[in-house]
C-alpha cells in the first residue's frame, strides 16, 4: 500500500474514532458530573461489570494507563463505595462493583446503548457486525504483534 493512502487511512481512523469517543463521553457527561465520577472511574465500573474480579495491574493493562494512575483511580471508586476488594486467595485481591457502583454503570449503560443503538439502526445490523468482526481482527493483530511494533 502506498504511503498516501496509509497516511489517509491514519487520518480517517483517528478522526472518527476521537469523534465517536467524544460522542460516547457526551452520551454519559451527565451520569458522569451527577455521581462526581472521571470518564476514566467510569470506563473501570465498565469493566468490573464484564469481568468481576479483575486486578489492578489487568485494568492498567487495558486501559493502557500505569499503574499507579489506576490504583489513584480504584482507590476513589473504593473510597466513594462503587467498588470493594474482594480477597480470591491467599496473595490476591479482585475488584468489584457495589450496588451504588452498579446503579452508575446501569444509568451510563442505557445512554450508550440509547447511543449505539440510533448508530446501528441508521449503519444496519450487517454492517455493524462487519465493523466489529475486522475492528476485533486489527486489535488481535495489534495485540499479537505489540503496541510499538
Amino acid at each position: 500500500m502506498e504511503l498516501h493512502s496509509i497516511d489517509t487511512l491514519i487520518n480517517e481512523y483517528e478522526e472518527l474514532s476521537v469523534y465517536t469517543e467524544s460522542r460516547v463521553r457526551e452520551a454519559v457527561d451527565d451520569v458522569i458530573r451527577k455521581y462526581g465520577i472521571t470518564f476514566e472511574q467510569l470506563c473501570i465500573l465498565r469493566m468490573l461489570c464484564t469481568r468481576p474480579g479483575m486486578n489492578s495491574t489487568s485494568i492498567a493493562e487495558r486501559l493502557h494507563i500505569n499503574k499507579s494512575g489506576v490504583s489513584i483511580r480504584i482507590n476513589r471508586l473504593i473510597n466513594r463505595k462503587l467498588i470493594e476488594k474482594k480477597k480470591i486467595d491467599n496473595r490476591s485481591f479482585g475488584l468489584y462493583q457495589t450496588n451504588a457502583g452498579k446503579e452508575i454503570y446501569e444509568k451510563a449503560q442505557e445512554k450508550i446503548r440509547a447511543l449505539v443503538s440510533h448508530w446501528i439502526k441508521m449503519v444496519g445490523e450487517k454492517d455493524a457486525a462487519t465493523f466489529i468482526r475486522i475492528y476485533r481482527k486489527i486489535n488481535e493483530i495489534i495485540i499479537q504483534s505489540g503496541a510499538g511494533s
